[in-house]
């Protein structure tokens, strides 16, 4: 880079430095892949590509070669990186809580949040009015994941932050516990009345929705099945975001985690009945590479969600 030229573009030849080259650099060294690089600040590839071939020219140097996989950055974009990295960091600094997503020019940057849909369902909005009172300069993407390929999706660079119950134990992946969630169970009132507390005997009586990633068997069942006792399944689905539909008019009842059987409840009216059997309470935990949270919009998300989760449980209530 040469001088600041009077319009407050930094030139080198024909060549016009718009600071968001930066940023480009540095999506593109962290994520490895021109797609990914795109996605998360928000443009298209093309536009990532066209970057590119000015920091090249800028910077005499191929920069990034590509692999069967992506990219890899050269020698000269790892000894830029630090430097990169800082500069951005300081212009950061710069901005004022008055400075807009809107204006002319800017970036929007996309953080990937991987969750299941019994967390989106349940904290989802919540997240986004916190996101847009805060940090209105972000864009949050919802990505599908469960806890047998949460870690993967984290090290492959797929999602930034997971919200999940359990799925980490690599060294490379970060981790807190944000709290427990334990079961309820959800019915449609239309065929069953509402009750302040479901009986063991209608429990078991009653025909069943289970809500399993196999189809099969959940910790329901295990626990029930070690008290000599088995409930009676008619119908399965490994999405929660369809049990209210399922549950409409059918007369069956369902045992999923309270965070979600409370949101179907406030947005549905479904009736909610704490369990008549004791089942183990699962923890709430957010995940992250180490890296990543050297990047203030990533950390800051993942405050937020933290304070936001936390707050959303605390206020649930059964009814």
């Amino acid at each position: 880079m040469k001088q600041m030229a009077e319009n407050s573009d930094i030139t080198d030849g024909n060549i016009t430095f718009d600071l968001n080259l930066l940023k480009v650099f540095d999506q593109l060294f962290s994520e490895l892949n021109v797609t990914r690089a795109a996605e998360r600040l928000g443009v298209t590839q093309s536009a990532v590509s066209a970057s590119l071939k000015k920091l090249r020219i800028l910077y005499d140097d191929p920069l990034f070669e590509r692999t069967q996989r992506g990219v890899k950055p050269t020698a000269k974009a790892i000894l830029l990186r630090p430097k990169i990295e800082e500069a951005l960091l300081a212009i950061h600094g710069t901005f004022n809580s008055q400075e807009t997503s809107d204006a002319p020019g800017k970036l929007r940057e996309v953080v990937k949040v991987g969750l299941s849909d019994d967390f989106e369902l349940s904290f989802g909005a919540a997240l986004i009015k916190a996101q847009v009172a805060k940090l209105p300069n972000v864009r949050i993407v919802f990505r599908q994941t469960n806890s047998s390929v949460v870690e993967q999706a984290l090290l492959e660079r797929e999602i930034d932050l997971a919200l999940t119950s359990s799925g980490t134990t690599d060294s490379r992946i970060k981790k807190t516990v944000l709290g427990q969630s334990g079961y309820l169970c959800i019915w449609e009132g239309s065929n069953w009345p509402y009750t302040d507390a479901i009986t063991r005997e209608e429990y078991i009586s009653r025909p069943h929705l289970l809500v399993s990633h196999s189809g099969l068997t959940g910790v329901v069942d295990e626990v029930l099945a070690e008290k000599g006792l088995k409930r009676n399944i008619i119908a399965a689905t490994s999405h929660f975001s369809v049990v209210p539909m399922h549950l409409h008019d059918t007369g069956t009842i369902a045992t999923i985690p309270a965070h979600a059987a409370q949101a179907f409840h406030r947005i549905f009216g479904t009736c909610v009945s704490p369990c008549p059997f004791p089942f183990p309470k699962t923890s709430i935990e957010l995940s992250w590479r180490y890296d990543v949270i050297r990047k203030p919009s990533i950390a800051k998300l993942r405050e937020l969600i933290a304070t936001t989760v936390v707050a959303e449980l605390k206020g649930a209530v059964l009814h």
